[in-house]
């Protein structure tokens, strides 16, 4: 495979003595570590595969393989963090981030290949619709699938539509998005170090290679997955049934030549798939507000938290085009929506203080607005832990994501409908 490489895209201006400090040497360095890196991603991938067979996956998944010309719509990217993005929220997002938190067991062999179905009926596969991968193949990137995924997929395709419609930054559909520029909205911090020792200055040698591996290896899976099934779109004020089947997302990698003929990847041109159209033909279109906050959750520490947190930005969207907030749920029904999968042997020592626990967190961090069991649970008695997963919730968005669907759906409401012209008859003669 060709080898790639990738310099260091700072997304936060360093001072002239600081960039100073960075010697050809560590630039050369981070470099290697790049091409490394996403070489490595690609052999992971196709591990089980014949060379050329590999070849036409990667091409596949790939959409347009490497670009060398597109460097300058990077150049007019100025990356920043706000505190709330607008992320897509069609039923194909929702599957694959269902079929991303899955129980591996969830995953279900069929006709030479494994499939997820997700809870609206569509099916999640890997590989490409004229080639599924085989089970050994699927199951190991099946095992790749984590929080992790989803986050990826929400900030890369949040940020692919608020670049879309900007002819500056956009090009046949995608948009161009630094690897850095993922990791800085997962709120990591670059890796510093003192310029020598006893130096009060400090300068960055870039993110860490597990974290950049990570974001690779995600962009790579979410290419690879698939959905099909039935959908439903409003055509004319009907509902109408469509059908899909094709890649989650695409994108290709662009790279510049340097003086020594050498290849440097500065970064993705990204986009969802051919599904967006369907929807988007009939102006079907459906977004969701998601707070910033969500994206540097920690995938680990705070699993419980990121789940539910993924889920209910999808529910509150539903919600607000009814504007029933506060219709209250279950406690059973939140952790299957929200792919958590209950612990009953340590259920009531640490699951449900875990939960507790961590709907509290994203009550304190702004994530939710209120958080109340309206179901009361006698925790003294025996066997109270079927109680409390019957129990009733009441979880709300801030008071400012209210107010932001409040006005969406006015605007909506306000907006001028079309009117056939009447015949009007001739005047008699």
């Amino acid at each position: 495979m060709e080898e790639h490489k990738q310099p260091e895209l700072s997304l936060i201006p360093q001072d002239a003595d600081d960039a100073d400090l960075t010697s050809q040497d560590e630039e050369d360095e981070y470099d290697t570590e790049l091409e490394a890196l996403l070489d490595q991603t690609f052999a992971d991938v196709t591990d089980y595969m014949t060379e050329e067979e590999a070849t036409e996956y990667l091409a596949t998944i790939l959409e347009g393989g490497e670009i060398e010309h597109e460097s300058s719509l990077f150049d007019r990217i100025t990356p920043y963090v706000m505190e709330n993005l607008k992320v897509t929220n069609y039923r194909p997002d929702q599957a694959v981030r269902e079929a991303s938190l899955a129980q591996k067991s969830m995953w279900r062999p069929g006709d030479g290949e494994i499939s997820y179905l997700a809870s609206n009926t569509l099916e999640v596969y890997l590989g490409t619709p004229e080639r599924p991968l085989e089970i050994p193949q699927a199951l190991k990137q099946i095992r790749q699938l984590s929080e992790s995924t989803v986050l990826t997929a929400r900030i890369v395709l949040g940020l692919w539509n608020i670049r879309r419609h900007n002819d500056r930054v956009s090009k046949n559909g995608s948009v161009p998005v630094l690897l850095d520029e993922i990791l800085q909205w997962q709120g990591l911090q670059k890796h510093s170090r003192v310029a020598h020792p006893g130096a009060n200055k400090r300068y960055t040698d870039g993110y860490r290679t597990e974290q950049k591996r990570r974001v690779l290896q995600d962009l790579t899976l979410l290419a690879s997955c698939n959905v099909r099934g039935n959908c439903t779109i409003t055509v004319r004020g009907k509902a109408v049934p469509i059908q899909v089947d094709g890649p989650y997302m695409r994108y290709s990698v662009v790279s510049r030549k340097t003086l020594t003929n050498d290849k440097i990847i500065i970064g993705f041109l990204v986009s969802p798939g051919d599904w967006i159209s369907t929807y988007e033909q009939h102006q079907n279109y459906y977004l969701a507000e998601i707070d910033s906050q969500i994206f540097k959750l920690n995938p680990q520490n705070d699993r419980y938290a990121l789940r539910i947190a993924l889920y209910m930005t999808e529910r509150w969207r539903e919600q607000a085009k009814q504007g029933n907030f506060s219709a209250p749920i279950t406690m059973s029904e939140l952790l299957a929506s929200s792919m958590v999968e209950v612990d009953e042997r340590h259920m009531t020592t640490r699951f449900v203080p875990a939960i507790e626990k961590s709907l509290s967190k994203l009550e304190q961090m702004g994530i939710l607005g209120k958080q109340i069991c309206l179901t009361e649970v006698n925790k003294e008695q025996a066997r109270w832990s079927k109680d409390w997963l019957a129990s009733r919730w009441e979880i709300l968005p801030p008071l400012k994501l209210i107010q932001e669907y409040q006005a969406l759906n006015s605007a909506q409401k306000k907006r001028p409908r079309r009117v056939r012209a009447r015949e009007v008859p001739k005047e008699k003669e």
